[in-house]
């Protein structure tokens, strides 16, 4: 198989991994269905990334995931992408690229959010530390994985040009 269409499935295969990767982190998480049953301000729980998207983003990354699927098992495996399936990867790549960027800063506000409960939860006597939250790891798995499928559309142009 070509380098191309190998870096495009390894990328889905991480992003994906990603995406099942919980959306904050926290050593709190054990008492947030505590605290949401008694104040309606907390979640039940940490969802994963892809627990926390849309309903309309969940059905567009799996049809995104699954046209980048379906062009790298394209015969003939050994040669690189051609220009059009080059640039709809690419295309893909940095749509989701932008979106996972844009769920990450979304997820920062909703860590500063959790955090400013926690403290304030804790001022009140209701739990024994504020404790911290950030947004998880996840996100930097699911950032590589649009990263090499990206990276898998440059490369296509790549070796488009030496044809």
């Amino acid at each position: 198989m070509h380098n191309s269409r190998l870096f495009a499935l390894v990328g889905v295969g991480i992003g994906i991994m990603g995406l099942f990767l919980p959306s904050l982190n926290t050593a709190g998480e054990g008492l947030l269905p505590t605290l949401a049953q008694s104040s309606g301000g907390f979640p039940d729980g940490i969802p994963t990334i892809w627990g926390g998207l849309a309903t309309w983003a969940q059905v567009l990354l799996v049809i995104l995931i699954t046209v980048v699927v379906v062009i790298a098992f394209r015969p003939p495996h050994e040669d690189p992408l051609d220009r059009t399936s080059t640039s709809i990867v690419a295309v893909i790549g940095v749509a989701v690229l932008g979106y996972a960027v844009s769920q990450w800063a979304d997820a920062a506000d909703k860590a500063d959010q959790l955090e400013a409960g926690f403290l304030q939860a804790a001022q009140a006597g209701i739990i024994p530390a504020a404790y911290s939250v950030a947004p998880s790891t996840g996100f930097v798995v699911l950032l590589v994985g649009t990263v090499l499928v990206t990276f898998a559309g440059i490369l296509g142009f790549r070796y488009e040009s030496r044809i």
